[in-house]
């Protein structure tokens, strides 16, 4: 799994499909299947993730429609960090 930010030159090819007014207003994620966005890509998300089966039995990928709706409430808890190095 690599996060690209969106200007990548990967993900804005990535994202072609998604109109650019709308890429910035939900969380996407792409793999062999294709792309997917909001509440399957943090789904597709969570599947990658060491722990995720479990966050995914339990439902918690439902809760990202909230934390779309409220982001400016969320994100006071998400630490602003470096972006990582894209190899």
């Amino acid at each position: 799994m690599r996060l690209l930010p969106f200007d990548d030159p990967r993900a804005v090819r990535i994202l072609s499909v998604v109109p650019e007014a709308a890429r910035h207003s939900s969380v996407h994620a792409a793999d062999a299947r294709g792309l997917t966005s909001a509440t399957e890509a943090f789904r597709l998300i969570l599947t990658r993730l060491r722990g995720g089966e479990v966050l995914l039995a339990t439902g918690l990928y439902r809760v990202y429609p909230w934390v779309a709706r409220n982001r400016s409430i969320v994100g006071r808890f998400v630490p602003d960090l470096p972006r990582p190095p894209i190899a």
